[in-house]
């Protein structure tokens, strides 16, 4: 008898979203949530999961604490939203729950919470077969920015906010068990963290690259209907020797994990140089596609993407 075959990581949002609870979600389908209570609370959650995003060995308990705060954050600050509560919840196997290891994961995520200014406000603890650490936030302050814009028109830029490839470059080799450099490793265990969105007056659509870059600019062109058009050669890379990798497209469009962002923007956003500020990496090209799509230009020319590989439940 075959085995039924695996869900996918979408086809599980999908089920979730046909929910009648789900459908009375204000805002659908993006990072981050509202609901009312005396103003607009917006809540967001995000997980680390040992076999999934992490090994042991890989790293500390400290670097635990960074990776997930680092993920919760980036998809507040991708929303143009101040998170300023938190609930904690940590599922962990008996070799963590160790003084040592409980005491440095939390000291790290304290120093963070204080230094960004979130209150923890609870969570929950139990014991499990592999370490699960997961964030909630909370948030009221700011203007909120989603992935869908009824303001996009042709002509607009997608832009990018950091840098990407460094931590899929260096999960790869890990997994190959080869050696990686401090500086590679820094990539992984301390994935950039901003503290404010550039310009948010200009942006118009806003998506973090959690997932792949492709499936990032998948996302921005399915929920506004539009065509886009990507320079990758324009793509801010975490290692510039990434360029000269013989799998260079494939490489740097799967590339996940590293918390850039990616937006469509008017024309008039100021594009300064640096890691905190947008640059211009391509453009909508068309607007009301009944099939949105992303086209990939390289050196001139387009060229066919690489079979998407990013998948959480992989």
């Amino acid at each position: 008898m075959p085995r039924p075959a695996r869900l996918s990581e979408t086809e599980i949002l999908d089920l979730i979203a046909n929910l009648r609870c789900s459908r009375r979600n204000r805002i659908q389908g993006d990072d981050i949530a509202v609901f009312r209570g005396s103003r607009n609370v917006y809540a967001a959650s995000d997980a680390l999961i040992e076999g999934v995003h992490f090994k042991h060995g890989w790293l500390s308990p400290a670097d635990i604490a960074y990776k997930l705060f680092a993920r919760n954050w980036s998809d507040f600050l991708c929303k143009g939203i101040r998170p300023s509560a938190a609930l904690l919840n940590l599922s962990l196997r008996t070799a963590s729950a160790r003084h040592e290891f409980v005491a440095a994961f939390l000291r790290r995520l304290d120093t963070l919470f204080h230094t960004h200014g979130l209150t923890l406000i609870g969570g929950d603890t139990a014991r499990s077969p592999h370490d699960h650490f997961s964030l909630t936030f909370l948030g009221t302050a700011g203007k909120f920015i989603g992935r869908r814009s009824r303001s996009i028109k042709r002509g607009d830029l997608i832009v990018q906010l950091g840098y990407v490839g460094g931590s899929t470059a260096v999960v790869d080799k890990l997994l190959k068990k080869l050696p990686c450099s401090e500086k590679e490793m820094r990539f992984f265990r301390a994935p950039q963290i901003f503290t404010a969105l550039p310009h948010s007056g200009h942006l118009k659509a806003t998506i973090d690259q959690s997932d792949s870059v492709m499936k990032s600019l998948s996302l921005l062109a399915q929920n506004n209907d539009a065509g886009l058009t990507l320079e990758i050669s324009k793509l801010q890379l975490s290692r510039p020797d990434l360029r000269r990798h013989k799998d260079f497209p494939a490489n740097v469009l799967g590339a996940a994990e590293d918390l850039a962002v990616f937006a469509i923007a008017d024309a008039r956003l100021p594009l300064p140089r640096g890691s905190a500020a947008f640059r211009a990496v391509g453009f909508v090209d068309s607007i009301h596609q009944r099939k949105a799509r992303v086209t990939y230009i390289l050196n001139g020319h387009p060229i066919k993407p690489p079979a998407d590989g990013f998948e959480h439940f992989a």
